[in-house]
């Protein structure tokens, strides 16, 4: 049962809350402290040029100078270059343990005369992958300098930093050691011109400092210290719309260590035994390394004691059901550890899967989901089509491209149109458009019929995949979009707005919707429609749930929703009280929807 209400604003709209969060993220680098009407603050960068942004609850809109009579907001914006360089960042060797390595590190000075100093660190590891220094923890051992630790670097100077790192005995197959290099800093003070009477003056402080690495592999493959890894925790979560898999790793040692970690998930037949539906594991990565292309991407490195979150996209249909998410760490291609993690999973938790993969029935598959071809700008004559059989019985496919009319398309050629796929196989389908068409554009659907092996005269599924050819021009896109409005779902509260396609091709939809208070935290990011494509003279309503932590109050909302080239559908900013009432809403349409499918049928209505 869904119970919607219109979407009233409570008062107008001021956009600057849902931004504040970014500029909190830039200058969370920042510290700030205020003693009376005079604020310093201490930078620290790294090996890069960076715009320092920082921002105060206290009066003014000025750089350099806060005007305490009004109470405004502050961002003081200034750009800063580090007082030296030092390459390289990260050395690497190979070694035996109890070898021992030296280490240069060139230092340069980027014009001014500082006093440096250089001391052995021990290195912490945030959970994201990104690895820093830890001020709190002793340093590492091994660590001898052969350089002096303090001297000045003057202006245009260049000074080798050498020492000699020397590897323990441990049972690991990575090391990593840290150094700290960090100048004394410089005062930018104020001058008395800067500031009015009545105004707080700022000073800042700028120090450069490198946190380096040398970093040794010691080729061992008995490792003790893999094997002490605990793998905290594993699921498959939503992400975007999509299946992620999300793991928890622990290193409970006091050296680092160096593996891989994979996952496979598995769906249970109804006796509840495991059965695969993937021939090949999905290899997990740092969220730090989600931007790399080469194989290093899935190279995980743990320091001591640290606790790592690894993740990667699942890229497979799914089904309701149970599954085991089984996760093994790897030294080379020895499995050292697994572990297996039960999960639930319904389908309509990914809601842009459908987007990507079609789901022709248990275990067969094909991909893209929409399929275009076309001769302009932005679109390709031809487009390879994939089709698995992930399941354990051999199928007959047929592929049959229709127009909107229910006639075969004549000007898209395949290379294949039927044919048998053996269990654990796939098969790559060729599509091209051909000839030279009158018609600006078609669209329809590309039918598939599944037939099992087993009984081919039975139709197991028949599935429409939309199809569109674009010969000449695309058609112009005309998408019209309803009131925002307030729903109470059997499965929980949301926005909701329905959209209709009144062109004459295909329309992607891609709608998004901001949810903040007021108090400047990050807002909620909700999302729907995914690229899906709206067909002529179709609606469709896109519903944006809200998390179940969302608390009764005064809530900001930006909805976007969107087409192809960025096309703007609607958009909307209003702002919201959200009651008790409202939130608990709900509640109610699911207790109704459950008192109305247990309630007894009247005999007299069945027919």
């Amino acid at each position: 049962m869904k119970i919607l209400a219109p979407i009233v604003s409570t008062m107008r709209f001021n956009p600057m809350p849902l931004q504040r969060h970014v500029e909190r993220d830039n200058a969370s680098a920042a510290r700030v402290r205020s003693r009376g009407k005079r604020t310093s603050m201490l930078a620290c960068l790294a090996s890069i040029v960076m715009s320092s942004l920082v921002q105060a609850q206290t009066p003014g809109v000025r750089t350099g100078a806060i005007d305490t009579r009004d109470g405004r907001r502050v961002s003081i914006e200034q750009r800063v270059e580090q007082a030296f360089r030092i390459e390289p960042v990260v050395q690497r060797f190979k070694g035996r343990r109890g070898e021992v390595i030296p280490f240069s590190f060139t230092v340069t000075s980027t014009g001014k005369t500082m006093q440096i100093d250089v001391s052995p660190i021990q290195l912490r590891q945030e959970e994201s992958g990104i690895i820093l220094h830890d001020e709190h923890s002793p340093p590492m051992e091994g660590v001898k300098f052969t350089t002096p630790t303090r001297f000045t670097l003057n202006a245009g100077e260049t000074v080798e930093l050498k020492g000699k790192v020397t590897i323990p005995l441990a049972k690991t197959n990575y090391l990593s050691f840290g150094l700290l290099v960090r100048d004394e800093g410089m005062v930018d003070e104020p001058t008395d011109a800067d500031a009015v009477g009545g105004q707080t003056r700022a000073a800042i402080r700028y120090v450069t400092q490198y946190v380096l690495r040398v970093d040794v592999e010691t080729g061992l493959t008995n490792l003790s210290s893999i094997e002490q890894m605990e793998i905290e925790d594993a699921q498959v979560v939503s992400h975007e719309g999509m299946p992620y898999i999300r793991a928890y790793v622990k290193n409970p040692s006091n050296f680092a260590l160096e593996c891989r970690v994979r996952a496979e998930l598995s769906h249970r037949d109804s006796a509840g035994a495991s059965k695969s539906r993937s021939a090949d594991p999905v290899a997990l990565f740092m969220p730090s390394r989600a931007n790399l292309d080469d194989d290093e991407k899935y190279l995980v490195r743990m320091m001591p004691n640290a606790r790592l979150r690894l993740e990667a996209p699942l890229e497979t249909s799914l089904i309701d059901g149970q599954y085991d998410l089984n996760l093994m760490v790897s030294n080379g291609r020895r499995t050292m550890l697994e572990r297996t993690f039960p999960q639930t999973l319904l389908v309509n938790s990914f809601r842009a899967l459908d987007t990507r993969i079609a789901n022709l029935g248990p275990g067969v598959t094909l991909e893209p989901a929409q399929i275009e071809l076309g001769r302009v700008e932005g679109t390709q004559r031809m487009v390879t089509l994939e089709v698995k059989n992930n399941s354990d019985d051999d199928q007959l496919i047929h592929l049959v491209p229709r127009d909107h009319l229910g006639e075969p398309m004549s000007r898209l050629m395949l290379s294949s149109t039927k044919f048998e796929l053996d269990a654990g196989r796939s098969k790559t389908i060729r599509a091209l458009l051909r000839g030279v068409s009158k018609e600006s554009s078609q669209w329809g659907t590309l039918d598939i019929i599944r037939r099992n092996l087993k009984s081919p005269n039975d139709v197991e599924s028949a599935t429409s995949l939309p199809l569109e050819l674009v010969h000449q021009q695309r058609p112009q896109l005309t998408v019209a979009a309803g009131p925002l409005q307030w729903a109470n779902l059997t499965d929980g509260n949301a926005f909701v707005i329905e959209v209709a396609n009144e062109g004459e091709g295909y329309a992607p939809i891609q709608g998004e919707l901001l949810l903040g208070r007021d108090d400047g935290s990050r807002p909620h990011r909700l999302l729907d429609g995914f690229g899906r494509w709206l067909a002529p003279g179709q609606k469709r309503e896109l519903q944006f749930h809200l998390p179940a932590e969302i608390d009764a109050g005064r809530y900001q909302i930006r909805l976007t929703v969107r087409s192809r080239d960025n096309l703007s559908v609607e958009e909307q900013v209003v702002v919201l009280d959200l009651t008790d009432e409202m939130l608990q809403g709900s509640q109610h349409a699911s207790n109704e929807a459950a008192a109305f499918s247990n309630a007894d049928a009247d005999p007299a209505s069945l027919r």
